[in-house]
């Protein structure tokens, strides 16, 4: 595990995706990812909310004029580092083979216009936008993903190795898998629910899953293979799980189970180099195909991490539920007012960082992904100004929480907004805004909100 950039200051950034953010679908050579088929093809995102939204515009970014005004924006907020995505078809349209020099281009200029404004560039090899012909072989389910993703991190690695220091390889691999996967499958089939998962399901999507921390490994090796001096990490959603009944020895189990399966099971296999065999017990049974081979945990355990990017967003509540899958459900959110992703407890932020520290050996953290969005009540126009306090407070609250466990001996380096800017939100559309810059989606124009303003603050202040 490599632990450098040490010296480098604290980052203060944001974070965003390309298929959320670039728009330009067609674009110079650019092939179709999956999320274009699911929102163009079959209307997946028509069936989950009602509304039949693409990202094939989204907020305009692969125009040079446009992203240069929004790196604007990023320096008057005193970012040092921003947090973005490659788009896998952009740069090889068919998944494999040919590269695309005009989509490898755009991202050389981005990265050097973010380094020229003093940004430091965060790039993410992979944030679900799977190409569309690969995903039709299989996808992760294919044993050869792990090549494809490998060759492709190695024409990155090539590519923009000389002037990123910090590459992520997978976002969020269990939500990719087992919630955006899964609800295309149930809405594209109309067979039961989009959010009606499974323990079948569940069991059939662990293979993938496996294969997605086998490919971070693959590309974790090609990384050190072309001897970059930098930083590989991977970017988990991690949540504390919460029994619902904190006195039912039911809720506590699921509450442990549902740990092993989103969180134990990618921090053990990146970190440790290990994998939980109990978790495999768990999706085995409902998938008895499922096995982790020697020669697989061999190169799980020869490429850990050199730190983790944690999404962070709320804890789930857990309980027994025996038509949920694997037999247990995370509850409703108990917050009056409600955000978005989950209840807001910043508590629970600052305890899942002590337990990096304090269960996987203190691990260099950045906070890739922290925000919240609360609907109209949080979005108040008065004029030129746009009040969001709920989301402004949120923001306060989590990071006192993360330098609270900085000041206490986690290994924290960054922290991320999620987002800078109101974009596609992938199964909702436009119908959640999470940025600190309002969006008009028509327009394209921007409007800082009071958030903004906030963490501009913020960052200023810091010493």
């Amino acid at each position: 595990m490599n632990h450098q950039n040490t010296t480098r200051p604290f980052l203060w950034g944001a974070a965003s995706a390309a298929y959320q953010v670039e728009g330009g679908w067609r674009a110079d050579g650019r092939g179709l990812s999956k999320w274009d088929v699911f929102t163009n093809g079959e209307r997946i995102t028509e069936k989950v909310v009602g509304a039949h939204h693409t990202g094939n515009v989204a907020i305009n970014t692969y125009d040079p004029v446009q992203y240069r005004n929004d790196i604007a924006l990023m320096r008057d907020l005193g970012l040092n580092a921003y947090r973005f995505s490659l788009s896998w078809p952009r740069i090889l349209p068919d998944g494999t083979g040919a590269v695309n020099t005009a989509g490898l281009d755009y991202y050389r200029r981005f990265v050097d216009d973010l380094l020229a404004a003093g940004i430091a560039p965060i790039a993410t090899l992979y944030h679900w936008d799977f190409p569309a012909g690969l995903f039709d072989r299989g996808g992760w389910h294919n044993r050869d993903s792990i090549d494809w993703f490998r060759d492709y991190a190695a024409v990155v690695f090539e590519a923009l190795g000389d002037r990123v220091d910090t590459f992520v390889t997978l976002n969020e691999p269990f939500i990719d898998l087992f919630l955006m996967d899964l609800i295309a499958e149930n809405a594209r089939s109309g067979e039961r629910e989009p959010f009606a998962f499974t323990s079948e399901q569940y069991g059939r999507q662990a293979p993938g899953m496996h294969n997605l921390l086998l490919a971070n490994a693959a590309a974790v090796g090609e990384f050190r293979r072309q001897g970059l001096s930098g930083m590989v990490g991977i970017a988990l959603p991690l949540y504390p799980m919460i029994p619902i009944d904190g006195e039912d020895a039911g809720d506590i189990a699921a509450a442990a189970q549902l740990d092993g399966v989103i969180n134990r099971w990618p921090l053990d296999a990146v970190l440790k180099g290990t994998v939980p065999d109990d978790v495999v017990a768990t999706l085995g049974a409902h998938n008895p195909a499922f096995a982790i081979p020697e020669a697989d945990r061999a190169l799980i355990a020869a490429n850990s991490v050199d730190f983790i990017g944690v999404n962070y967003y709320a804890p789930m509540f857990v309980e027994t539920d025996e038509s949920g899958p694997l037999g247990m459900a995370a509850g409703a959110n108990p917050d009056e007012v409600k955000a978005f992703n989950g209840p807001v407890r910043p508590e629970a932020l600052h305890g899942l960082l002590l337990r990096l520290r304090d269960d996987y050996g203190n691990p260099p953290v950045i906070i890739t992904e922290n925000g919240a969005g609360f609907g109209d009540i949080d979005e108040v126009h008065d004029g030129d100004a746009i009040h969001d306090p709920l989301r402004t407070d949120y923001l306060r609250r989590h990071i006192d929480a993360v330098l609270k466990a900085k000041a206490e001996g986690a290994d924290v380096r960054g922290y991320l907004v999620w987002s800078l800017f109101d974009n596609f939100e992938w199964i909702q559309g436009y119908t959640r805004r999470f940025g600190m810059v309002h969006v008009d989606f028509e327009t394209q124009t921007r409007t800082p909100k009071d958030s903004y303003a906030f963490y501009r603050d913020l960052i200023a202040a810091q010493p």
